[in-house]
């Protein structure tokens, strides 16, 4: 699924080191309340915890996900630029708003420009792929221990779980729902949330008392011409329940290695 600034390409990665750092069974479960396109979510269901929320203040996107996971979700055959227009000028949240908005737009951008009018003679149908993207996703959510919830992560307050939280990155491109993230909040919640919880965090930058766990360089550019990479970081608190260690090192290289044997098959 496109999707700006999505994990789809590094989140078995992560997945990994999130296993191999923290035992399943000594947590209550997964929380994920950035989970925009599900691309790193849908990589740690597999590890079988013993519940999953996935949380974003996209209402579109949370509507999507749960009608997808309900399969309820009905999508229009095909779907015009007049349409595009007519769905983006629309006050309504529906699913069809984050399937098109997300889908059907330059970079994966909500509703940043019809993409399918510049196809040319790729023979691409953006449409058509993003509905396939959905159908590979769907049985991964249909289990009875994942729920959807349209909230912003300040209203949550875990206790004993894992969480990895993708936030807005600071300098960079925000979606309308998310121009006023305070990221000064944020890492202060952060802080809060590691005493009780495993949190691991991604961005580029972060406060000094926050150690870099594992980096991995990405393009973050939309377009094809002008490729722009970034290092993207992982990161924990250093005074967290995560420890930092010659061991955990150890395992997340062996992450790395997972990838790329994957990748050979």
């Amino acid at each position: 699924m496109k999707y700006l600034g999505g994990k789809n390409k590094i989140g078995k990665e992560l997945a990994c080191i999130f296993d191999k750092i923290v035992n399943n069974n000594d947590v209550d479960g997964y929380l994920e309340p950035f989970c925009g396109s599900l691309g790193v979510f849908k990589r740690v269901i597999p590890y079988n915890y013993k519940k999953y929320i996935a949380a974003d203040v996209h209402e579109d996107l949370i509507k999507l996900w749960k009608e997808l996971q309900n399969d309820t979700l009905k999508l229009p055959k095909k779907i015009t630029e007049k349409d595009y227009i007519k769905l983006k000028n629309s006050n309504e949240s529906s699913s069809l708003r984050a399937v098109v908005g997300f889908g059907l737009s330059f970079g994966g951008k909500f509703f940043n420009g019809y993409s399918q009018k510049y196809s040319a003679n790729s023979g691409r149908d953006f449409y058509q792929e993003m509905k396939r993207a959905l159908d590979k996703i769907k049985p991964i959510i249909q289990k009875s221990n994942i729920s959807f919830v349209n909230k912003s992560y300040d209203n949550f307050n875990p206790d004993n779980m894992l969480v990895y939280c993708d936030p807005p990155y600071e300098d960079t491109t925000k979606y309308k729902s998310t121009n006023d993230f305070d990221s000064n909040k944020f890492w202060e919640t952060m802080r809060k949330w590691s005493k009780n919880n495993y949190v691991f965090i991604s961005e580029e930058k972060a406060p000094k008392d926050f150690l870099c766990i594992w980096t991995k360089s990405r393009n973050r550019s939309t377009s094809l011409k002008n490729r722009e990479y970034k290092l993207e970081k992982l990161f924990v608190y250093k005074y967290g329940k995560v420890k930092v260690n010659s061991k955990n090192k150890k395992t997340i290289k062996k992450c790395k290695n997972v990838i790329r044997k994957t990748k050979k098959k």
